[in-house]
């Protein structure tokens, strides 16, 4: 199967957010699925909620990817961040050590943050008619200023410098190819996939919740994306974002 994925690169100088960006480009142009919008310079990227991301201009990988996923029912639509936060992981593990998913969609390096995903999808009759994939990586950004509490970057953990173009062919690659595997409606084969990856799956760890803090450890992600938490010696947990904190 063809690439689907990066066959088009639109390069912006400067743009408050690629998110932004590309949703006001798909708008008023024809976009052709896969075409991937590029920023040098993100002046107010976007996290999920009120978050914010940093990236010093021209050292990071700040980019958005269109997408039409139409054949995905709205109940799997978290299938979509697990090819994204699959692709990442399969192209950071071959640079550095330790990489993982973190629910919902951050890819660690050990207990630092290298790379958050904000995935924003249109819905249309009832069903997904295009979905917005904004990634930030930090790779060559050595400092940080913003109030985020354990960023991290390649640069930072191998002391050399990287090609942002090779790492973002790459990074392209391997979304594309997990992509294809939900294309291909593998659903299950993802999911093990996923889980096998997952930051602190099984391992029992303090967590905190509106109501109290406890010691359970992670056992899965349910249909609809919730992560799954075994309180020690209590009952599953089941949380949407931000309703529980990793302690």
């Amino acid at each position: 199967m063809s690439r689907s994925i990066g066959h088009t690169i639109i390069s912006v100088r400067s743009t408050e957010s690629t998110n932004n960006y590309a949703t006001s480009q798909v708008r008023e142009n024809e976009t052709e699925e896969g075409t991937v919008f590029l920023a040098y310079e993100q002046t107010s990227g976007r996290g999920h909620l009120a978050n914010k991301w940093e990236s010093e201009p021209g050292k990071n990988l700040t980019f958005s990817i269109f997408m039409r996923p139409v054949f995905l029912p709205l109940d799997k639509t978290y299938a979509l961040s697990k090819v994204v936060c699959l692709g990442l992981e399969s192209c950071l593990s071959r640079l550095v050590d330790r990489v993982s998913i973190k629910w919902p969609n951050d890819i660690y390096v050990g207990d630092r943050k290298i790379c958050g995903i904000l995935i924003e999808n249109g819905i249309m009759n009832g069903q997904i008619c295009q979905s917005v994939i904004g990634i930030g990586l930090n790779v060559n950004q050595k400092q940080f200023f913003s109030d985020a509490p354990n960023p991290v970057s390649l640069a930072i953990l191998t002391g050399e410098e990287f090609q942002l173009d090779e790492i973002l062919d790459e990074l392209l690659k391997q979304i594309d190819f997990y992509y294809q595997l939900l294309a291909e409606g593998r659903l299950q084969e993802l999911d093990q996939l996923f889980l096998a990856k997952l930051y602190r799956f099984g391992e029992w760890h303090p967590f905190q919740d509106e109501e109290h803090r406890y010691t359970g450890k992670i056992i899965g992600i349910n249909a609809t994306g919730q992560l799954r938490i075994q309180e020690q010696d209590g009952p599953i947990h089941e949380y949407h974002f931000k309703e529980v904190g990793y302690l």
